[in-house]
């Protein structure tokens, strides 16, 4: 190989052999490594040093102690026979002290603490067991399932609640509303044929009656007296194949307003997982006592813990008038079903924000005064109304019976009709406004 040291347009470099480059590899590996392991261990004292101060005494102590662990295992109020003799003396710092009383009990040659703490303990926060909650309510909770004749398979399943003895069973007017054939399937497997009481749309509450005696009927609580930090225990269906699954966890709102179906509920809130198929079931309380019917939960991308149920107060009185008459009486109703009219649908066809009218019943007063198909309703009464929202509150002011005016574009111009309110017999929701 020819020598370029004395060549003008060269720089010299040194040739290494092959050998020579693969050790010079293995040499700064090797220090690689051992700065690694340098670093390592200088975090691990940083960690032990930090871990000492913060238990307060000093890191040469604490790390003498963690040297004499062995296997160890600290059991709140109890201790090994072994450790015995090195047991505090009375009236130390680390003195057992009664468990049922909340307090810290000495465990483990660490001199760490456990903690045993109980339901009257003060600024404690504990996980309470629900398995007595469950016990007593699950037999009350029934699966639904909703067939359709049409393809002969089911079109939803969701859960029940039993009512009485005789077979009265509350659950979701949407786990029924769009199925001919409803069957009812008790904790213990037994399946019944179910046939619809009663429904309404508006609170999402249906009433299905089964042929059968001797059943257990869930205990009423009062949901007006629920707070936010109180247990709550879900008992439901979810999948339509997991009858009796239970889930826990605590009410997180109360009086949640939450826009449903055009519908504004107001709704207790709760973090305890609410899966499809609960639809129906109970939201209890620490007694085991239903304290509202499970409805809605969040499900999108970022949200969890999101679920809600209406009230057991709001749904005793709607059970009551779906047995009694099949529907909610006194409640009003135009005769007419609508939808939103969104805000860049009006400006794209230069039209006004309202509700659009896509159906009349001619039964109804409304159809009478000349409300038609392709009307859009932008006031009633004095109340401007830009959704069916909106438009059901202001309706809703009002009594079966009363004279409402109500404010309408059509082909360009606005016209003021008066309308006698009707009553919705028809709760299945085909007219919602």
């Amino acid at each position: 190989m020819s020598d370029n040291r004395d060549h003008p347009d060269y720089d010299y470099f040194p040739y290494k052999s092959y050998e020579e480059l693969n050790a010079e590899k293995r040499r700064h590996a090797v220090r690689r490594g051992l700065g690694a392991m340098a670093g390592l261990f200088l975090l691990l004292v940083a960690a032990v040093v930090g871990i000492g101060l913060i238990m307060g005494g000093s890191p040469l102590t604490f790390w003498d102690k963690l040297s004499q662990t062995g296997t160890s295992t600290a059991v709140a109020g109890t201790a090994d026979p072994k450790d015995a003799a090195s047991a505090p003396a009375a009236g130390s710092a680390d003195t057992a002290a009664d468990p049922a009383a909340g307090q810290s009990t000495a465990g483990g040659s660490l001199g760490l603490t456990t903690v045993t703490v109980s339901e009257d303990s003060q600024g404690a926060i504990y996980v309470k067991d629900v398995s007595e909650v469950v016990a007593k309510a699950q037999k009350s909770v029934v699966g639904v399932a909703s067939e359709s004749y049409s393809n002969f398979s089911y079109s939803s399943a969701g859960s029940g609640i039993i009512l009485s003895k005789d077979g009265y069973i509350v659950t979701n007017n949407h786990v029924v509303a769009s199925g001919e054939s409803i069957t009812v399937t008790l904790s213990d497997g037994t399946a019944y044929p179910a046939y619809v009481i009663g429904s309404d749309a508006y609170t999402d509450i249906a009433v299905l009656k089964i042929s059968a005696d001797g059943l257990q009927a869930a205990e009423i609580g009062d949901s007006d007296q629920v707070e936010v930090g109180q247990a709550a225990v879900a008992i439901g269906n979810p999948t339509g194949q997991l009858l009796g699954t239970a889930t826990a966890g605590i009410i997180s709102a109360v009086n949640r307003n939450v826009l449903v179906n055009n519908v504004v509920m107001n709704l207790l809130q709760t973090d305890a997982a609410i899966n499809a198929g609960n639809s129906g079931g109970p939201l209890l309380n620490q007694y085991g006592q239903v304290i509202g019917v499970t409805s809605v939960k969040v499900s999108m991308t970022g949200y969890e813990g999101l679920g809600f149920a209406i009230p057991i107060n709001t749904v005793i009185p709607i059970v009551k008038e779906l047995v009694e008459n099949g529907y909610v009486t006194g409640r009003p109703l135009f005769g007419a079903a609508g939808s939103d009219l969104s805000a860049m649908a009006a400006r794209f066809y230069g039209l006004p924000q309202g509700v659009y009218i896509t159906a009349v019943d001619p039964s109804y007063d409304s159809y009478k005064q000349g409300l038609r198909e392709g009307d859009i309703v932008t006031a009633v009464g004095d109340t401007a109304v830009q959704s069916v929202s909106e438009a059901c509150a202001a309706r809703n002011t009002h009594a079966a019976g009363d004279q409402v005016s109500l404010t309408v574009y059509r082909k360009g111009q606005y016209v003021k009709l008066t309308i006698k309110l009707g009553e919705q017999t028809d709760q299945s929701g085909s007219y919602n406004f």
